[in-house]
């Protein structure tokens, strides 16, 4: 079992959890009221750069969560903006239910 956390922005949150859900993913955790800060911002703020941010934790098997990962990927390449979204995708050694 793996863990899929994704960090993105709060006005990206309905498009992906659209496709968290087309993927058939059981349930996953959604904290929305994250905050980030880019510290190496391309714009012309300045260095600094603060962001509300969402993140999702989702468990699953390794090449479904890899699957989903990579048609987040695609989409976010499609627009027309860099979209502050990171995936990390790490092992989970044990689950409790």
């Amino acid at each position: 079992m793996e863990l899929l956390t994704i960090i993105l922005s709060q006005d990206l949150e309905h498009e992906i959890a659209d496709m968290v859900s087309d993927a058939d993913i059981d349930c996953y955790v959604k904290l929305p009221d994250a905050y980030g800060v880019t510290h190496r911002s391309e714009s012309t703020i300045g260095d600094e750069m603060d962001w509300d941010a969402t993140l999702m934790m989702i468990t699953g098997e390794k090449a479904d969560l890899e699957q989903l990962a990579g048609k987040i990927q695609k989409r976010m390449a499609e627009k027309e903006f860099k979209p502050c979204v990171r995936m990390m995708l790490t092992p989970v050694d044990k689950v409790w239910k």
